[in-house]
């Protein structure tokens, strides 16, 4: 891969990249998907370092009793450190206050945050766990690149208790304008546990100017220039940048143009579309910031619009349950089911059924065949920092049969211009573009998805990572040298 980076690495993320789970026959390794892993795994395997998360396999504990687990096993390139958590942690850092609190309120779904005083200790307790671990395991000047809304109190922490680190974070969901922002009971400690870092990395340039107006709003004896983004505060100076995430297109491209997926792919069209059907794919976690209910109204809409279009359309829904420990998300999952099932009783017929519904998690390989085989995809997110799967369906399509239409509230959007561009809470408008793709020349929807690969080339998910860690090692050369 090839980096310029010099200085130790210490990723901290909340998840950990690998899990050690129970099986019945015995204990099973397991990669965790996701683009955070896919970019940090081979950068730590190249440099070598530490990766801190905490450790949630079932097996964790029997196979790093002293909570170091080297990766891989079998030739150690380096150490992940696990942190242990006992239920009543999980429920107050994890369930309660990240995922019922700060990510509805950060995806703007206001009446879905729900903040209490007891989640918020355990939170802060949590967070600092992971900062005095990091304090414990980086060598002396390292680079820290820690993650996310779940450990937004970390990069103070660590500065209070290693000074000497140099650190980046980054933000992967939206971040709120102040006036949702300031709904948070705690809104003022989560600003202040950033600003514990030297550079901070958001999606979107919306979502800089969000944060530096949050920063202005909240504080007084601070200042931040908004035209080289920085924020002045406590004798030190943050670099506040937009660094948006991407993919390994290179290694997506070769996932599907291997002898086994190509064969997946074929297949599958072959098996789900006839009579020159069009297939249609969506893919997401059952998490109501996707837009899967609006997307299925939408449906429902461009067939009662469109009738020829009846039996030309095959659309494969895939929706893998998450957070079932919140009920939100169990209601969720019930209701993409009960919606699917009367889109094909109001519309289907025994030969043809619009909607196909897989409920399960389907490994990457055979998610990138899928990607290559459809001839459009669904990304009808309501709010999304980026969404990946956006990226990961242009990559797959080596073919260049498919049309992507993606939220215009998406991060994605910003950058795959030539997608056709969908307001999910608009079933008329996102029926009509449907329409509109569906009827798209074989040529435009080659120069469309050419012009979108040629942007993922240019903008890797390893530049993403790089960036970041250059820019830091920039911005604090002075710790080296003092």
């Amino acid at each position: 891969m090839g980096t310029p980076i010099q200085r130790p690495l210490v990723v901290v993320t909340n998840r950990e990249p690998y899990v050690d789970e129970r099986t019945r026959h015995g204990v099973r390794y397991v990669q965790k998907a996701g683009g955070v892993v896919s970019a940090l795994d081979p950068l730590l395997r190249e440099l070598g370092g530490d990766w801190i998360a905490w450790g949630s396999g079932s097996a964790d504990r029997l196979t790093a009793p002293g909570g170091v687990r080297p990766v891989p096993l079998s030739d150690p390139k380096y150490r992940l450190h696990r942190i242990y958590l006992n239920p009543e942690e999980i429920q107050g850092f994890y369930t309660r206050y990240a995922n019922q609190g700060l990510w509805p309120l950060s995806h703007l779904l206001i009446e879905r945050a729900r903040f209490s005083r007891r989640a918020w200790t355990i939170y802060r307790n949590v967070n600092l766990k992971f900062a005095r671990r990091v304090a414990r395991e980086s060598p002396a000047s390292a680079l820290i690149f820690s993650h996310d809304y779940q450990l937004a109190l970390l990069p103070s922490q660590i500065r209070q208790l290693r000074p000497d680190l140099a650190i980046a974070h980054f933000w992967h969901i939206p971040w709120p304008v102040f006036t949702v922002l300031r709904l948070c009971p705690q809104y003022q400690e989560i600003l202040r546990g950033l600003l514990g870092a030297d550079v901070l990395g958001f999606q979107t340039d919306d979502d800089v100017e969000a944060f530096l107006t949050s920063v202005e709003r909240s504080f007084r004896h601070v200042s931040v220039d908004r035209q080289r983004r920085q924020v002045h505060w406590q004798s030190r100076v943050i670099e506040v940048r937009a660094f948006p995430i991407s993919v390994d297109i290179n290694a997506l491209e070769s996932i599907v143009r291997s002898p086994r997926i190509t064969r997946w792919s074929r297949g599958i069209r072959r098996h789900l579309v006839h009579d020159g059907q069009q297939l249609g794919v969506s893919v997401d976690r059952a998490d109501y910031t996707k837009g899967i209910i609006p997307r299925l109204e939408a449906l429902r809409e461009f067939f009662r619009r469109y009738p020829h279009r009846r039996g030309q359309v095959v659309f494969l829904q895939v929706v893998v349950p998450t957070r079932s420990e919140v009920s939100a998300y169990r209601a969720l999952f019930r209701h993409v089911e009960q919606e699917t099932r009367r889109i094909n009783q109001d519309f289907g017929n025994n030969d043809w059924q619009p909607v196909l519904s897989v409920r399960r998690s389907i490994d990457r390989k055979r998610l990138m065949g899928i990607f290559r085989a459809a001839d459009f995809a669904l990304v009808s997110s309501l709010f999304d920092g980026m969404n990946l799967v956006a990226k990961e369906f242009v990559s797959a399509q080596v073919d260049q049969r498919g049309v992507l239409l993606l939220s215009e509230t998406a991060g994605a959007s910003h950058e795959l211009e030539e997608a056709l561009a969908i307001n999910p809470w608009d079933p008329e408008g996102f029926a009509a573009s449907l329409e509109q793709a569906l009827s798209l020349s074989p040529e435009d929807r080659r120069v469309r998805m050419q012009a979108m690969q040629d942007h993922l080339h240019q903008h890797t998910l390893y530049d993403w990572a790089t960036d970041i860690l250059t820019t830091l090692e920039q911005v604090t050369a002075a710790y080296v040298e003092s």
